[in-house]
């Protein structure tokens, strides 16, 4: 929607209402499909569209990015651009000439003939012949300009204007000192460089559109910008549209895999503030919520957007939903755990082929900022209390670069603590947290190395005991994920069930016309969103039987057993590597309808509790 409207869009003169969009998303979310479905889908009457790989390379600049796509525009597009190219032009000259002989070099260049010294043009020179009489043109312009004469009077008023144009955008008026400009290569001079290349485009672009109705704006799509000579073009293009009276016909469209720079106004994703100002989700961009929340002044154009995850299909199988869970939509993930597993019969055959492929460990991606630290704090729930943690110093930087490189999410505080996501709407104070793909990816790793596993849990079990009363779930679910399963009686999962039972005894009781059971199933949903270190190839009924049955009640009698029994299947259910078909839902059901024989008060609550589970919400 928002698209369709930039595309077709004109307004009054000098009010800028076309935005840059930029598509954002780790790699691997789909932005170079995004791009190509885009540039696939603008059909119909004829209007320019450019889709430039900008993958980065050494010795990328501005200037060659304008080059390019002024070369799509003007030989693939036919489109004018006499202003672009004569600037390149110049650009191409050699600075450690005199004026007269840089003057005598861009003559030859226009006649066609040979320059001494050489010039590379590469695709320039297939530009130069797509403006008609160019060469002879210019040849007389710089000629007569030495002298002050005046132009021909039937000349071309594009060529005309394009050496005009330029004198008169450089402040010493000497078109030459353009390219010593180029060669000093400070910051400030490229800088101001690249913004007269964006004049030159956006002025060139308004005038051809001026003299050709074409039934759209021209569509840019830059795959890959974020690198320097990416990033730098998009900071010049804006710049040159903030210095414009009235609005270029242009649209572009960015890809990029980290937060750009320049994005000023604009809160980076999973970063939680008061006023934040979270990129637009892809179902919510439309032109009008951009006019409502885009910043101010030269930072009005920027229209981040994210890209969505894969939305589950309600006709996949059972594991084709699995591997969407374990991935929560992230695309390329998604795709790959479906195709993978498409075959399996069983739960047992799906985690096996997961195990077989080592899927979760080769996965992980490469380039990782502080990746041992990163490792570790994917055993924490919400980036805060890892940063909170004694771990290391480095805590802050981590968080910057996880939000810079865009695998941060926020998340409702609610959902944090208890693993299901709330009601559309219900609101709530946020968390920041990794993205669960890249969590799943990190846990994985960190479970190959048992002793680290240990260790790690162990210091958020001591953090958050040290927080008092309050985090005591939050501890214990640091104690659950250490349970390994190879023993029947595994102290951990004993002390788990003996906490869970204390807190039950406690609280089974009235605050005022309430029973305070509510406030149990809170803590045991906190205590189970545990994660684990099971491993993959062992059979999942038995894991689960021996972990589930208390050696000491084998006949099941008693009220620990019964809270065993539900901690054990809610801690699988979350899982789709424990569960992949969700069947403990149905267990946890029956749990609760046990659990109501031995209360005394929120009988209600914990039937309710176990409506809840045989409806299967979502995990």
């Amino acid at each position: 929607m928002l698209l369709a409207k930039c595309l077709t869009f004109t307004h009054p003169a000098g009010e800028p209402e076309l935005p840059v969009i930029l598509l954002l998303g780790p790699p691997g979310m789909g932005k170079t499909t995004a791009l190509s479905r885009i540039a696939g889908s603008v059909v119909g009457p004829v209007s320019p569209v450019v889709h430039l790989p900008l993958h980065p390379s050494a010795g990328g600049s501005v200037l060659a990015l304008v080059q390019q796509l002024a070369h799509d525009l003007v030989v693939l597009r036919k489109v004018r651009l006499p202003r672009t190219v004569f600037t390149l032009l110049v650009l191409k000259l050699d600075p450690a000439l005199p004026d007269s002989e840089m003057e005598e070099q861009l003559q030859s260049v226009l006649r066609g003939n040979r320059v001494n010294p050489p010039i590379n043009l590469g695709s320039l020179g297939d530009m130069l012949s797509c403006i008609p009489d160019v060469g002879p043109f210019l040849k007389f312009a710089v000629s007569t300009t030495q002298f002050a004469l005046p132009l021909p009077v039937g000349t071309d008023f594009l060529h005309r204007e394009a050496r005009g144009w330029l004198t008169r955008r450089l402040p010493g008026g000497n078109i030459v000192d353009l390219a010593r400009d180029l060669s000093q290569r400070g910051k400030d001079r490229t800088e101001f460089v690249s913004s007269v290349l964006c004049d030159a485009l956006l002025e060139d672009l308004a005038r051809a559109w001026t003299r050709r109705r074409y039934p759209r704006n021209c569509l840019v799509l830059l795959d890959d910008v974020d690198f320097p000579a990416g990033d730098a073009l998009l900071r010049a293009l804006t710049t040159a549209m903030t210095r414009r009276e009235t609005q270029a016909p242009l649209v572009v469209v960015a890809a990029s895999k980290t937060w750009p720079r320049a994005v000023a106004q604009w809160t980076r994703p999973g970063v939680v503030l008061p006023d934040a100002n979270h990129p637009l989700t892809a179902g919510e961009a439309t032109h009008g919520a951009w006019m409502r929340r885009r910043g101010r002044a030269e930072h009005r154009w920027w229209c981040p957007v994210l890209l969505p995850a894969v939305p589950a299909d309600p006709m996949w199988g059972p594991y084709a939903i699995a591997a969407w869970e374990l991935t929560r939509g992230y695309p390329s993930a998604t795709g790959l755990l479906i195709e993978l597993t498409g075959n399996v019969g069983d739960d047992d055959e799906f985690r096996g082929v997961l195990y077989k492929d080592n899927a979760l460990y080769r996965l992980l991606p490469e380039r990782l900022p502080y990746r041992d630290l990163l490792i570790a704090w994917s055993a924490v729930r919400n980036v805060d209390d890892a940063i909170d943690a004694p771990f290391t110093g480095l805590a802050p930087q981590l968080r910057d670069e996880l939000a810079d490189r865009l695998w941060l999410v926020g998340q409702s505080l609610e959902e944090n603590e208890s693993g299901i996501r709330p009601a559309p709407g219900s609101g709530g104070p946020q968390v920041t947290v990794i993205h669960d793909w890249l969590r799943r990816l990190l846990l994985h790793r960190l479970a190959a190395d048992p002793a680290r596993w240990d260790d790690v849990h162990q210091t958020m079990e001591r953090f958050y005991r040290e927080r008092g009363e309050a985090d005591l779930a939050a501890a214990m679910s640091h104690r659950l994920a250490r349970v390994t399963g190879e023993t029947p009686d595994d102290p951990h999962l004993r002390e788990v069930v003996r906490f869970l039972g204390e807190r039950f005894e406690a609280l089974d009781r009235h605050d005022g016309e309430d029973s305070r059971l509510r406030e149990w199933i809170k803590l045991y949903e906190r205590v189970t969103t545990a994660p684990n270190r099971l491993p993959l190839d062992r059979s999942l009924e038995l894991t689960h039987g021996a972990l589930a049955t208390d050696p000491a009640d084998p006949e099941r009698l008693g009220r620990d057993t019964v809270i065993r029994a539900l901690v054990v299947a809610r801690w699988f259910w979350l899982d789709p590597l424990l569960d992949p078909t969700g069947r403990c839902a149905e267990e946890i059901a029956r749990q609760f309808r046990g659990l109501v024989s031995y209360c005394k008060t929120g009988r209600s609550t914990l039937l309710g509790e176990a409506d809840r589970y045989e409806r299967r919400p979502e995990r």
